[in-house]
């Protein structure tokens, strides 16, 4: 069981001051290696935890009277947060995205399982992109257009078009590159060129576990039977 499953089954709800602890005590597993000066380096405090959720970035707490109580995904979205803040996004163009994120593709987000869209902070390159993907003006064909008023001379019919050219066979996708590196005595790992390394200690761990996962099924196949 991960430490985040731990956190879910054994802390369902935390107080402010337990879940900065929590959220600072897990932030060096998930934030990158590489991060953009010190954006989403610097440990959590309660006034930052009040100020993102304020601005819409987190939940809104549960109330147990008049304390405010934070769960599981209030942590998951904070990581993410954090993270996407150490790798150079602005709070302007991830925040609104983490509300409607799940809790499964939050953890998928933390796992480097996948890739979260992010607007473009620029409004005129995000009216463009809009521009680009709009349908083409909708123009009737000749079936739908009315015919002449019977006291005009009808117009001779247009030639028709020259047959199009074939189109050229589309260009050879290039090869793909693998790398072999000899990990032990019969054991090599192939890695493609566009494989992208972990960026975060939770990344690799994750990675590890994968591949001993399969090795032992790998095992469990070759043990001959009893």
């Amino acid at each position: 069981m991960s430490t985040l499953q731990q956190i879910a089954k054994q802390q369902p709800e935390m107080v402010l001051d337990r879940f900065v602890e929590v959220t600072n005590d897990l932030l060096p597993q998930f934030l990158p290696d590489q991060g953009f000066g010190n954006r989403g380096q610097e440990p959590v405090n309660p006034r930052l935890v009040r100020h993102y959720t304020t601005q819409g970035w987190l939940d809104k707490p549960l109330k147990q009277g008049r304390e405010a109580r934070y769960t599981y995904r209030h942590l998951l979205q904070l990581l993410v947060l954090r993270r996407l803040l150490a790798e150079g996004y602005s709070t302007s163009s991830i925040g609104s995205l983490l509300g409607g994120q799940s809790d499964s593709a939050l953890e998928n987000i933390l796992q480097g399982g996948v890739q979260i869209k992010v607007e473009a902070a620029n409004p005129a390159l995000a009216f463009l992109s809009q521009i680009r993907d709009r349908p083409a003006p909708f123009s009737p064909n000749r079936s739908q257009a009315r015919s002449a008023p019977p006291s005009f001379q009808a117009l001779p019919a247009a030639p028709a078009p020259a047959p199009a050219a074939p189109l050229l066979p589309p260009a050879a996708l290039p090869p793909q590159t693998w790398t072999r590196l000899d990990i032990l005595d019969g054991l090599e790992l192939h890695v493609r060129q566009d494989f992208v390394a972990p960026a975060t200690a939770y990344e690799r761990d994750s990675l590890l576990q994968l591949i001993a996962d399969h090795l032992a099924k790998l095992q469990s196949l070759q043990r001959p039977p009893p």
